[in-house]
């Protein structure tokens, strides 16, 4: 361990300005709970145990992992001068864990940006990152897999065997000791400089603090990478934690289980310190039921893929035998429950809709039993819903326990989310209104375009567009398209078509092809054989079908997991510019297809909807 160090010259208030300029929020958050020193912040499974953190555990971890950090890149950081725009940065390819929640803010701390990838990215899109991001090292809390990344020529952590003990004597990462000093009295701090009685630290102090990048890929290549300040995710959650507007004695306990390529998942753990929460990281591998039974959370931040296996848990407590709901009281519930999805309730004034909103969340959780929610779902009171549209069908599930499922939209840029509903008027398929920081208007043909009003973001006060087409409504706005061609699948991936339609009509076989699967869980084609093909399969349709899923499985070969096709389907007849299918151009007009072939498509995916 290295020794404390007393400096002989403190930066003057300027350089600490300077230092802690978009990061004051975070820092500020961490001194928050490093009063907490009996309170458990954190819940963990390692080595076979579950563990409880303290707020001196967690700053204690940190402090450890920071140096830890400075010991093997030490003397990097130095290098790029003082609080440049972009510095040396570590690469995560990790999993949700408390390994890495500690590792990457220590990571900052230590003054080395910190990039979140994508689990799916290819080793081309990673080594593009490194090259992009100036990463200096990659970790990884995955056992096994720091071998398979070997061949990238660069330093590799293997985080999977890091074990986080309690009671841990470590100090506190130097960088937040300057800031405890640095938010002293100016009189007090001038007088210790004339004095030269200056605290020691443990461990080097950066010259700077690192920044979170993200990325997102879609096959034919990337989205624009997204570097944010430490503050711009503690806005964003702060924010919301006003927009909610949740009962003032939910206590915030949290169940991490996003993949953390986006930073909507970086969201809860952050809102639950802002709450002075518990954030629990679940066991790898382990069930639903468990983490529920064990973490007991009373928020969960989820994906389309969450939400299907949370639901899934609930629909099978609701038809175990044995249990009996009041069928008569439900049917009532159900009537109500319809009602606040037509269009007449929109036209209810907000005090009105609010109030039978609630109204619906109590009786429901009621009307099917306290107790039977306490035994399904615990502590489980909301659960806050992004990366993609949620279903319906699992929306409602979760609704007969009285559990509202807050939908939520954004972008990378402004850390993950612009608007979301609230508590008690949560609307399907309305992404809401926009958090106080946020401002919305509809552009050209349409367009949804926003910006953000704090400085805590490159782009404060310049009107950017989301590429999506919106309607105005009067609980908020309402997607009807995208303007541009791209797909977000339910786990919250995006992904070009345009691209698999070429490679796939570069068969002789295939005249024509259209990929669908936009907020579905995977992948399906459309698929209009060539004359000579549909003369064929005339004759001999299963010949022809295998034909097609050769040619399909070729090109999935080269393609990353989550963009290959699942499903197809041969067309009888062709796309039909007369019915609005295609263009003039000869492009195809996606939107008119689901409406024209929502048969076709809908049997592509009925088992996988149900």
């Amino acid at each position: 361990m290295n020794n404390p160090i007393h400096l002989e010259k403190f930066p003057s208030d300027e350089e600490l300005v300077q230092l802690f300029n978009g990061n004051e929020q975070f820092f500020q958050l961490l001194l928050r709970q490093s009063v907490r020193t009996e309170q458990v912040i954190a819940r963990a499974y390692a080595e076979g145990t579950w563990n409880q953190y303290s707020g001196r555990d967690f700053l204690a971890h940190l402090g450890k992992a920071c140096r830890n950090w400075q010991d093997a890149l030490g003397g990097l950081v130095t290098a790029q001068g003082r609080a440049s725009a972009r510095g040396p940065a570590v690469l995560f390819l990790s999993r949700n864990t408390y390994t890495t929640f500690a590792a990457s803010f220590a990571a900052v701390l230590a003054g080395f940006d910190v990039m979140f990838m994508p689990l799916h990215a290819s080793h081309a899109d990673i080594r593009w990152c490194l090259e992009y991001f100036g990463c200096v090292a990659v970790a990884t809390d995955i056992q096994g897999f720091a071998q398979q990344l070997k061949g990238l020529n660069i330093a590799i952590f293997d985080l999977s065997g890091q074990h986080w003990s309690v009671r841990e004597k470590s100090p506190e990462p130097a960088l937040l000791g300057l800031f405890r000093w640095y938010k002293t009295a100016p009189e007090l701090r001038e007088a210790k400089r004339q004095t030269n009685s200056l605290p020691g630290f443990e461990g080097d102090l950066p010259d700077r603090v690192g920044r979170f990048n993200f990325i997102s890929f879609g096959h034919d290549g990337f989205q624009k990478p997204e570097s944010l300040s430490l503050d711009a995710l503690v806005v964003t959650a702060n924010h919301l934690l006003l927009h909610l507007n949740t009962p003032a004695d939910l206590f915030w306990k949290t169940l991490e289980v996003l993949p953390l390529g986006n930073p909507f998942s970086h969201l809860s753990r952050i809102c639950a310190l802002l709450k002075n929460g518990v954030v629990g990281f679940p066991q790898q591998g382990g069930e639903v039921e468990s983490h529920l039974r064990i973490l007991r959370p009373t928020v969960i931040f989820a994906s389309p893929v969450e939400l299907e296996k949370l639901s899934g848990h609930v629909n099978e407590h609701l038809h175990a035998p044995g249990f009996s709901p009041r069928l008569a009281v439900g049917s009532r519930l159900d009537k109500m429950r319809n009602y606040l999805k037509t269009g007449r309730a929109l036209k209810l004034p907000e005090t009105v809709f609010d109030a039978a909103s609630r109204t619906l969340l109590w009786a429901s959780r009621n009307a099917i039993g306290k107790e039977f929610v306490r035994y399904t779902l615990a502590d489980l009171q909301l659960v806050v819903h992004g990366l993609a549209p949620a279903r319906e069908v699992h929306v409602e599930i979760l609704g007969q326990m009285g559990v509202p499922v807050v939908e939520t939209y954004g972008v990378t840029a402004a850390a993950g989310l612009l608007s979301a509903n609230t508590f008690n008027a949560a609307h399907l398929n309305l992404i809401g209104n926009p958090l106080s920081h946020v401002s919305f208007r509809l552009g050209q043909n349409s367009s949804l375009e926003y910006r953000l009003n704090h400085p805590a973001f490159a782009s404060s006060g310049h009107w950017q567009d989301t590429g999506d087409v919106a309607q105005m409504t009067p609980f908020g706005f309402k997607i009807t398209g995208r303007r541009r061609h791209l797909f977000v699948t339910a786990g919250g991936v995006t992904i070009s078509p345009l691209r698999l339609e070429q490679l796939l009509r570069e068969s002789s076989e295939i005249q024509d092809v259209c990929i669908v699967g936009d907020k579905m869980p995977f992948l399906s084609a459309l698929v209009v054989l060539s004359p000579d093909a549909q003369a064929e399969f005339r004759v001999n349709p299963e010949k022809m079908r295998e034909l097609v899923q050769q040619r399909i499985g070729n090109v999935n070969e080269t393609l990353p997991r989550h963009a290959t096709i699942k499903k197809f389907l041969v067309l009888e007849k062709p796309f039909q510019e007369s019915l609005g299918e295609k263009l003039p151009s000869g492009s195809l007009n996606r939107l008119k297809i689901n409406e024209t072939r929502k048969p076709e498509i809908e049997s592509l995916y009925q088992t996988a909807v149900q």
